[in-house]
C-alpha cells in the first residue's frame, strides 16, 4: 500500500526545526544607555543586553554623579513613567532613559538616603594608612596561611659563594614557590588601603539623630531632626520629611537629597566632596566608586586589633541608620560554632597552582562573611 503524500516529509522536517531552535540562541551584548539626571546632565552606562532596570539603578549607585540619589524612578519615552526593576534594557528602544526625584515615602526610604551618603564618605574616615613596617610573620594581617609566606621567603634571590666581587642569583622556581613568585602574600591592610581615601578632609566628620528642640517645630511629613557636623566643624541641623530635607535654622533650604542641601549651606563641604569625586575619577578612569568598601564589611580590619573599643561602625552596619549591627551574633546561633577548626581546614588546604588557590580563596571567603 502506498504511503500517504507528505507524511515522510513532516518527519524529515522535524528535526530540521530543532535544529534551527538551537541557531536561535541570542548571545548577549554591550549596549549604551543614556540616562538623564536631575541635574539635566547625561549619564552613559555600559550595559549588557540582558540587563533589568534593577541592573541600571546599581550602576547609577556607582557613578560618581548619581551615586548620593536614592529616591527615585526611571522613565522611558515608549515604556512610560515608572518602569519596573523588572523591565528588560533589551525592550528599551531609543536606550534612553530619565530619572525622575519621588517623594520619601517612609522614615525608612529617609534613613537609608542617609545611610547611603554616609557610605559614600566612609572611605575617607575609616581608617588610616597602615603602617608600612609589620612584621611579616603577623597572622593578623594575612589573607593566606604561613607556609604560602615560608614559600615567598624562600623564593627571594640567594647570595653565591663566589666572595665579594658576586652578584644575587635568583633561586630556581621550582613547584613549591611558582605561586608565590606569580602572586605576593596578600595583606589586609593593603585591601583596606586600597579602598582607603584616608588622605582627604571627610565632607562629614559625624551624624548624630536628636529630637527637636520644641514640639511645634514638628510639622506634618516630618520624620526626624539630625545634627549634621561637616569637615569645617561647624554644625548644621537638618529635618528629614516627605518632600526631602530642610534646615531648621534662619535661613530656609530645602532639597531633595541631602548632598544638594549641605553643598548649598556650605563651601567647605561642597569643596570636600569634590574632591573625593574627584579621587575617584582618578583611582578609576570610569568615575566608578569602590563600592567593594561599602559593601565587603565581612574582612575586620587591622586598626580593629589595635583599639577596638575606640573602633566606627561601617553605615551599612550602624543600627542608627538601619544597619545590621555587624553581625555581633546577637542572635546566638554562631556562638558554640567551632571556628578554630574551620580556619585551621582552610591553612591546610592546598594552594600551589591557580585553580588550588583560587578553590581557597573562595571558601575562605565564605568563611569569613
Amino acid at each position: 500500500m502506498a504511503p500517504k503524500p507528505g507524511k515522510g516529509k513532516s518527519n524529515k522536517a522535524k528535526p530540521e526545526k530543532k535544529h534551527k531552535k538551537k541557531e536561535e540562541k541570542v548571545v548577549p551584548s554591550v549596549v549604551d544607555i543614556t540616562v538623564i539626571t536631575p541635574y539635566e546632565s547625561e549619564v552613559v552606562l555600559k550595559g549588557i543586553s540582558t540587563d533589568k532596570i534593577i541592573d541600571l539603578r546599581r550602576l547609577l549607585a556607582s557613578r560618581v554623579v548619581t551615586c548620593h540619589l536614592t529616591n527615585y524612578s526611571l522613565t522611558h519615552e515608549v515604556k512610560g513613567k515608572g518602569l519596573h526593576d523588572k523591565v528588560e534594557v533589551a525592550t528599551l528602544k531609543p536606550c534612553l532613559l530619565k530619572m525622575v526625584e519621588e517623594d520619601y515615602t517612609g522614615e525608612a526610604q529617609a534613613v537609608a538616603h542617609v545611610r547611603r551618603l554616609l557610605d559614600i564618605v566612609a572611605c575617607t574616615t575609616r581608617f588610616s594608612k597602615p603602617k608600612r613596617i609589620r612584621s611579616q610573620s603577623s597572622s593578623s594581617s594575612s589573607l593566606v596561611p604561613s607556609d604560602s609566606k615560608s614559600r615567598k621567603v624562600n623564593a627571594a634571590p640567594a647570595l653565591s659563594d663566589g666572595g665579594e666581587g658576586s652578584t644575587p642569583a635568583a633561586a630556581p622556581v621550582t613547584e613549591s614557590t611558582e605561586m608565590a613568585t606569580i602572586h605576593p602574600t596578600p595583606k589586609l591592610s593593603e585591601f583596606y588601603d586600597f579602598f582607603s581615601f584616608s588622605h582627604l578632609s571627610p565632607p562629614i566628620l559625624n551624624v548624630r539623630r536628636c529630637e527637636p528642640k520644641d514640639a511645634e517645630d514638628r510639622h506634618e511629613g516630618d520624620y526626624f531632626v539630625m545634627q549634621i557636623k561637616i569637615c569645617n566643624g561647624k554644625i548644621i541641623q537638618v529635618v528629614a520629611s516627605v518632600k526631602g530635607f530642610y534646615t531648621v535654622e534662619k535661613h530656609f533650604f530645602r532639597s531633595h537629597s541631602l548632598l544638594d542641601l549641605l553643598q548649598n549651606l556650605s563651601q567647605a563641604f561642597a569643596n570636600a566632596y569634590d574632591s573625593l569625586m574627584k579621587a575617584f575619577v582618578e583611582h578609576n578612569k570610569f568615575g566608578n566608586l569602590p563600592y567593594g568598601f561599602r559593601a565587603n564589611t565581612w574582612l575586620v580590619p587591622p586598626p580593629v586589633a589595635e583599639s577596638p573599643s575606640s573602633f566606627i561602625s561601617f553605615p551599612s552596619e550602624d543600627e542608627h541608620w538601619g544597619g545590621n549591627g555587624g553581625g555581633q551574633g546577637r542572635s546566638g546561633e554562631h556562638d558554640l560554632w567551632p571556628w578554630a577548626t574551620d580556619f585551621a581546614i582552610l591553612a591546610s588546604l592546598p594552594c600551589k597552582t591557580e585553580e588550588e588557590r583560587t578553590v581557597r580563596d573562595r571558601k575562605a571567603f565564605l568563611l569569613h562573611s
